[in-house]
């Protein structure tokens, strides 16, 4: 790709100029090879669809041309603009190009980001002709796509996207097919629920991932093992729900573990919230959970020699929460094919969630979870979701990579029982899903928002609380979740 960074004004100047001489002429033969592949009525063009006549192996090269001369230019590997006309345009073409590569790449990453979203983010900014910037084609010539070209790329996606969905209901866990799952599963329920993982005997999963609210504790920051002064230490993040986790591209904020097994064997390790921090203090741990005799019997029974050590102590963690999925609410319903399911207000929310963008990285049956991705498109959320001076866990995904490319990335939260898991965010400090709702239109989707949109929002999430065995997560009590509270049954 041409790039025009001369050493002198004369040289970028001509450089420039024959771009845009190549540009025009680029877009003259993708023109030239539609003419010749296909006859495609305008009106089918107007209505988003591509006649039948252009299809599979022709489709896909004309919709491979338009990415390479107009897309590429912003969203490509090796996107590039003038330096000339960028200073004429006081670092619009700059800030336009590095928005574009922030948000969605045509080389994907999917350790950051879900095909899936991807594709969403294609379709949404095709459907909406957001994308590009009327202010960048004017001085990025051949840019801008017809009516055609965004029928052709809106189609080429629905195509290579078979299983794409916005939506889909969220199915039950699998159940255990054999006794030996059932026996894992249940040491993995009660390990989730012991304070053995902890110096002080006290502190469990549970004790910040409380299932009778909604996974997580309620609280800006959890409370770990008493510190110096007695006192109980605070994470630095507010905790994440545990329900309907398993399939999170990466688990924590920041995606520092890989899976739900890495993820359960980072709290116990953690000097702060459960106190040990070396990996031979699992040893420890061990001798604990081994003069409980259910547990001693359960290990033998599901690991034999392998006995009790961190990795078959995190790996029955793991099981128990992958059986963590919440069906049944209002929205499932909805999906479903009942349209009473959700009232009018409601339905309105969903219109304006989807409409907005939300639905591009909260999609997929958790509504969310698939992606990381910057929390200031539109706006600064740190300012407008963060107390004064906030510091700890405030990057993202860089303080887990290192790279300063990821400064301000984060996992998207699931957005199942959301209306059960406040306070809100990272930072824990935003307090009812209707500042939430207002902070992500502010923050990521930009542009004025009335306060009976919010509302409906809010009201759209608010179905999305669903049920754990049966049982609304909102009338849990903790004898139906924790199994050293569960009363004896009666003979």
């Amino acid at each position: 790709m041409l790039e025009c960074v001369g050493t002198n004004f004369s040289d970028t100047m001509k450089c420039s100029i024959w771009k845009y001489v190549l540009a025009l002429a680029a877009t003259g033969a993708v023109g030239t090879v539609m003419l010749g592949v296909s006859k495609v009525a305008v009106d089918s063009a107007r209505s988003g669809e591509v006649s039948p006549e252009l299809s599979g192996s022709d489709a896909e090269q004309v919709a491979q041309a338009i990415l390479r001369q107009k897309c590429a230019d912003c969203h490509g590997p090796e996107a590039s603009y003038s330096k000339f006309w960028n200073a004429l345009s006081f670092g619009k073409l700059a800030r336009d190009v590095d928005g574009a590569q922030r948000a969605f790449k045509m080389v994907p990453d999917l350790e950051i980001r879900s095909a899936n979203v991807d594709y969403l983010k294609m379709d949404h900014v095709l459907r909406t002709r957001r994308m590009p910037p009327a202010s960048y084609t004017m001085v990025h010539l051949g840019s801008r796509l017809t009516p055609l070209d965004v029928s052709i790329l809106r189609n080429r996606y629905k195509e290579q996207g078979a299983e794409l969905r916005r939506f889909a209901p969220i199915s039950p866990a699998s159940e255990p097919e054999t006794e030996w799952d059932r026996a894992r599963i249940r040491l993995g329920q009660l390990l989730y629920h012991n304070g053995a993982l902890s110096t002080n005997n006290q502190i469990s999963c549970a004790s910040c991932h409380d299932l009778t609210k909604g996974g997580t504790d309620n609280r800006s920051k959890s409370e770990g093992v008493p510190g110096a002064d007695g006192l109980p230490q605070l994470g630095g993040v507010n905790a994440p729900t545990t329900y309907n986790t398993a399939g999170n591209i990466r688990q924590f904020w920041d995606g520092r573990a890989a899976d739900l097994k890495e993820q359960a064997g980072g709290p116990p390790l953690n000097p702060v919230e459960m106190g040990y921090s070396k990996p031979e203090d699992w040893a420890e741990i061990a001798d604990k959970l081994a003069q409980d005799d259910e547990i001693r019997t359960l290990f033998a029974l599901v690991y034999g020699g392998d006995g009790i050590t961190g990795d078959t102590i995190t790996d029955a963690i793991a099981a128990f929460e992958k059986t963590l999925v919440t069906p049944d609410s209002a929205f499932d319903a909805y999906l479903k094919g009942n349209k009473n399911a959700l009232t009018e207000k409601q339905k309105k929310g969903l219109e304006s969630f989807v409409n907005r963008g939300c639905a591009t990285c909260h999609s997929g049956p958790a509504l969310g979870g698939i992606s990381f991705e910057y929390i200031n498109t539109h706006g600064d959320m740190r300012a407008s979701a963060a107390p004064e001076n906030y510091q700890e866990g405030a990057f993202g995904l860089r303080d887990f990579t290192k790279r300063e490319a990821d400064k301000d990335m984060f996992r998207v939260p699931v957005l199942r029982n959301v209306a059960l898991t406040a306070p809100y965010f990272h930072t824990g400090s935003v307090q009812t899903l209707e500042e939430a709702v207002r902070v992500m239109c502010d923050s990521q989707v930009g542009g004025s928002v009335s306060d009976a949109e919010v509302e409906s929002i809010a009201a759209f999430l608010r179905a999305q609380t669903g049920k754990l065995n049966g049982r609304p997560l909102q009338a849990l009590k903790p004898e139906e979740t924790n199994p050293y509270l569960a009363k004896p049954t009666a003979q």
